[in-house]
């Protein structure tokens, strides 16, 4: 597994008690969210102010579940370091719908890049999965005359 930028600044951003283990860092399993982290546990449920300041101050949301932060961070552009593989045909079916309908993209891309980016952490198959299953989506979007997600086509290898 890669270690892309957001994970880096998680882990920096994220600082365990004293003469403790460092906090987990996990792909969340909710579609809602990027990463999480059993940080609360390490501190008996309550997470420092300053750990959520700072998490805050760097554009991270997050919300409490038990012993768990669900954290994300909007990234209009793929972090550095985000993906290693090859883009397959399914991502050049989705950076080619992006791109010949480029005049008609709007709204939040928001879930499509969180996504990516967890599947780009498991791999060039999970990779090719993820954009076939926008690929369906967004040709069913065209077929209702719904605008596509204002993605970044270096998403897709672009």
């Amino acid at each position: 597994m890669l270690r892309n930028a957001l994970r880096k600044e998680l882990a920096a951003l994220l600082a365990a008690p004293p003469e403790s283990r460092p906090p987990v860092i996990r792909r969340s399993r909710e579609q809602a969210w990027i990463y999480a982290t059993d940080l609360p546990a390490l501190y008996g449920c309550a997470v420092p102010e300053k750990v959520t300041k700072a998490l805050e101050d760097e554009g991270w949301e997050y919300i409490q579940e038990g012993g768990w932060l669900q954290l994300r961070k909007p990234e209009t552009e793929p972090p550095a370091d985000w993906y290693a593989g090859s883009f397959g045909p399914e991502a050049a079916c989705c950076r080619s719908l992006l791109k010949r309908h480029e005049d008609s993209l709007y709204g939040p891309a928001d879930e499509v890049q969180r996504m990516l980016i967890k599947a780009g952490e498991e791999g060039e198959k999970a990779y090719e999965e993820a954009c076939g299953v926008l690929h369906r989506a967004w040709a069913q979007y065209l077929r209702q005359g719904r605008p596509l997600p204002a993605v970044s086509c270096r998403y897709f290898g672009d």
